[in-house]
């Protein structure tokens, strides 16, 4: 008997002791221990350290502040599809199996009116300097390639880039043709408006880009400048704001929010 009666006392003692003084303190010890075995020995944070402070800037901007990428649906044209018609009626194609035609008249002036989610801009196409540029331009226009297209390299102070489906960079009209570059490096106004290419002028294909800055862009002979914006730089610039830095991001330039051409409408004088 008198050893049962320690042992309830005893049983009071530890059930008082987990109540009021010791059972949070057991709790966080507990909880501390599991933390240690699951994570080596420190707390983890929702974003991971670093000594070198610009890989820890490019990784935040290319990861946090991308737009997801925007594509339009795949249409294949007939093959030796011949000149659309500028009054709209043309079918919607964004794939080709060649160079379109000659469908423009050099000796005439044309005007492209691009509708984008942020504004009109209004571009006076350069038949007479560069021909072929603008006759690609005119035919993609026609045929409605670039309707839902997105600005998927936006570059600020310096670019807007579109023209691509798949709003990668990668995509195409599914031909390359030469556009017909200067012979040297130029001086690019802002408002100007050229061929995009993976660094020669033999691989132009439908991906362009506007100049944007006050004082515009030296660039190299590999691009085929073929139209002036000549109302809505206020909507490029918009769309240059929502774009990233080019040093933060390697040049990719992923926008923050993507915009995208809702028409192109070609108007031949």
């Amino acid at each position: 008997m008198e050893q049962l009666r320690r042992a309830q006392i005893q049983r009071r003692r530890r059930t008082r002791f987990w109540s009021v003084a010791g059972g949070g303190a057991v709790v966080v010890v507990l909880v501390a221990v599991l933390i240690t075995v699951f994570t080596g020995g420190k707390p983890k944070s929702s974003a991971s350290s670093t000594t070198n402070p610009s890989t820890t800037t490019t990784a935040v901007t290319t990861s946090t502040t991308a737009a997801p990428p925007v594509s339009v649906p795949l249409i294949a044209a007939p093959a030796h599809v011949g000149c659309p018609k500028l009054d709209g009626s043309s079918p919607h194609y964004t794939k080709f199996s060649a160079a379109p035609p000659m469908c423009i008249n050099p000796a005439k002036t044309y005007t492209a009116q691009m509708v984008t989610d942020a504004g009109t801009i209004t571009i006076k196409l350069l038949a007479a300097k560069n021909p072929t540029t603008v006759n690609n331009f005119v035919f993609l226009a026609g045929y409605h390639f670039y309707d839902g297209t997105a600005f998927h390299r936006v570059c600020q102070g310096f670019v807007d880039q579109g023209g691509d489906p798949t709003g990668t960079g990668s995509g195409g009209p599914g031909y390359s043709f030469n556009g017909g570059a200067p012979k040297s490096a130029s001086v690019y106004t802002a408002g100007a408006l050229a061929m995009a290419n993976s660094g020669s002028p033999s691989s132009d294909g439908s991906q362009f880009f506007f100049v944007v800055g006050s004082g515009g862009q030296q660039l190299s002979a590999n691009y085929s400048d073929f139209g002036q914006v000549t109302g809505g730089m206020a909507v490029l610039n918009k769309i240059n704001n929502d774009g990233s830095s080019a040093s933060a991001t390697g040049g990719s330039c992923p926008p923050r929010v993507v915009h995208k051409i809702k028409s192109i409408t070609i108007t031949e004088g």
